[in-house]
């Protein structure tokens, strides 16, 4: 039992290290994106295209889906 929950205990440790380092990236990035404009273009327009491939995405599912429903009706 001991030793399980000192196994919970470094997990639990290594999460928090873990949080506070992407945090502090976090930080540095926002930092970095309102220092430099061009820096922040590229970010937005990464941001764009991610949105723009998760819509994309989400209209060929719904396409496909449309199709099977259809394809399972006329059988």
């Amino acid at each position: 039992m001991d030793n399980v929950i000192s196994q919970a205990q470094a997990t639990l440790g290594a999460l928090v290290f873990q949080r506070s380092t992407f945090g502090g990236i976090n930080s540095k990035l926002g930092n970095v994106s309102s220092r430099l404009p061009t820096v922040n273009n590229i970010l937005s327009a990464i941001k764009r295209k991610k949105s723009m491939d998760t819509i994309i995405l989400s209209l060929v599912a719904a396409v496909c889906t449309f199709l099977i429903f259809m394809y399972w009706l006329s059988k």
